[in-house]
């Protein structure tokens, strides 16, 4: 029982306190991503965005870039100081996870929660004016979403609607696959009746992405070998490949090494760059962090459930359509850069952790999700 390892930890750290710790660790991360970190390398496009020149065009409603310049020039104008003007950022991020962790109502989980979301990297890209405490504060909320629905039936509200938005604007790829998983929670729910009609839909939705990745193979195996040139690109305002394109070079290599390439871009540093680097030694642990306390959560209910061979296919496919489908949208982004893997995964990982934390343990408020990914019988919402 993983899980269970925190239960002493819960009782000495109240979750009003939990909050306070976690609001000083977001401070610190921002001061020290301004004072330090930014001499140390490029912190992102942060101080782009506070140095643009204030001007409002209708691309500042639908497009990430000019809507972050715009609000970055608008609160340097107001609050000046550049640390200051990065705090709305820093709090909308905060805002994100509290909400979360308030809606889905997992205090138990409270030191995980703060470990996990405090850890160095992802402390300090959703700390500064930039677009991951963006996608922090979205993919959080739409986590709350997605798992409320497999719960049942759960009205839309207005930060949902904004989540929603903000997701189009700067992860439109991400949606594609929420939206997915959404529409598949809908209809298997009018099905509830019909047992496997779940795993029979969610087939065809896995077949239909399959279908897609066929017909476009050779545009995204073009477009792969674009990017392996952006990457290796002399051009110092371009992030630079610390690894080897060869097997992209090769007739669709971008799919060949999909397996692999997934879970390293997810993962960021391999060993060898972990010893020959302490900043990705760093990296390096922090994932370790994070798949250590996945462990501790995930196998203890697969192996109760597969040992009575229980199975929800609502669940799992849930889990497969949006871990899978963003993995894979991720997967170039990170697969030549362990900077730009870690960086970018800032982004998804909330919705990751809430689904993790949520549907991996006993705290469920229905059938499914009280027995975890696996379960027998189907759920009626």
């Amino acid at each position: 029982m993983g899980a269970f390892i925190f239960q002493p930890m819960i009782s000495k750290l109240h979750f009003k306190k939990i909050w306070v710790i976690f609001f000083f660790t977001k401070v610190f991360y921002l001061l020290f991503a301004i004072t330090v970190y930014s001499k140390l390398t490029t912190l992102g496009d942060t101080f782009d965005y506070l140095n643009a020149s204030l001007n409002f065009s209708f691309k500042v409603l639908y497009s990430s870039t000019p809507m972050m310049q715009f609000l970055g020039s608008l609160l340097k104008k107001i609050l000046k100081i550049d640390v200051i003007a990065c705090l709305p950022f820093m709090l909308l991020a905060f805002y994100g996870i509290y909400y979360a962790v308030e809606q889905l109502n997992i205090y138990r989980y409270a030191a995980p929660i703060l470990i996990l979301f405090s850890l160095p990297n992802f402390g300090v890209w959703t700390s500064i004016l930039g677009k991951e405490a963006v996608g922090c504060f979205s993919l959080s909320v739409v986590a709350v979403v997605i798992i409320k629905r497999l719960e049942g039936k759960y009205p839309l509200k207005a930060i949902h609607y904004l989540a929603f938005y903000l997701c189009f604007v700067f992860k439109p790829q991400y949606l594609i696959f929420i939206l997915q998983t959404l529409v598949f929670l809908w209809i298997t729910r009018r099905f509830a009746d019909k047992r496997y009609f779940p795993l029979f839909f969610g087939a065809i939705i896995i077949a239909l992405n399959v279908l897609a990745l066929y017909l476009l193979r050779d545009y995204i195996d073009a477009i792969a070998k674009g990017m392996a040139i952006h990457f290796r690109s002399n051009d110092p305002g371009l992030a630079q490949s610390t690894r080897s394109e060869v097997p992209w070079l090769v007739p669709y290599g971008i799919f060949k090494s999909a397996p692999y390439g997934m879970f390293i871009a997810f993962f960021g540093p391999t060993l060898s760059e972990m010893l020959r680097k302490p900043t990705q030694l760093l990296a390096g642990i922090e994932s370790l962090t994070m798949f250590g306390f996945f462990g501790l959560l995930v196998i203890p209910k697969l192996r109760y459930n597969l040992s009575f061979f229980r199975f929800n296919p609502r669940v799992f496919i849930c889990c497969f359509i949006i871990f899978a489908g963003i993995l894979f949208i991720h997967y170039p982004f990170g697969f030549l850069n362990p900077g730009s893997a870690i960086r970018y995964r800032s982004n998804f990982y909330p919705l990751f952790v809430f689904m993790v934390l949520y549907l991996f343990t006993n705290k469920g408020n229905s059938d499914t999700l009280s027995q975890g990914l696996l379960i027998s019988g189907s759920h009626k919402g």
